[in-house]
């Protein structure tokens, strides 16, 4: 089966189509380039400045709320020297901001700043464009079908659990 994104090349021999489909997907919208055009194409609220990491980080913080950066640390996947010069830049920007930890007042949250919040906004509306864009000529029955079998596939994917997690 041919890349369904247009990719050069062979394929890999997945005997899965639609995990052949995801990864397609996943691999063509995880690359930092597509992140950052997503971001550029919200420019004017200030996202073009982000990096992927960045972005992925602001995103984790609207999604589940103020943190501590060694959660965000481990959310990231990344070290704590990592998350420390991420939200460096991303306080530089004025994205993120530390508060001091309600539950322990010696420690700090990271969490995003009213600015933060407008270009997270900017963000989700340029998501939203896209996808509108891609299913622009499909049926309101399917775009609603792919909704309900996506929003099914994560919630059985978010119990999926490897050793490694």
């Amino acid at each position: 089966m041919p890349d369904p994104l247009g990719g050069e090349g062979g394929s890999l021999p997945y005997g899965s189509e639609p995990l052949a489909a995801l990864l397609s997907v996943f691999t063509r919208w995880g690359s930092g380039g597509f992140i950052h055009a997503l971001a550029e194409s919200a420019a004017p609220e200030g996202a073009g400045d982000l990096d992927a990491t960045s972005i992925v980080a602001i995103t984790t913080l609207a999604r589940e709320g103020a943190m501590r950066p060694s959660a965000l640390a481990e959310r990231l996947r990344v070290g704590a020297s990592n998350v420390s010069k991420i939200s460096a830049r991303l306080a530089a920007l004025g994205l993120v901001q530390k508060v001091t930890d309600p539950a322990d007042s010696r420690a700090s949250l990271l969490q995003l700043t009213a600015e933060g919040e407008a270009v997270m906004a900017a963000l989700v509306a340029a998501g939203d464009q896209m996808m509108a864009a891609i299913l622009a000529d499909w049926a309101d029955a399917d775009r609603a079908e792919l909704g309900r079998l996506l929003q099914r596939f994560a919630h059985d994917a978010g119990r999926y659990r490897l050793d490694a997690d």
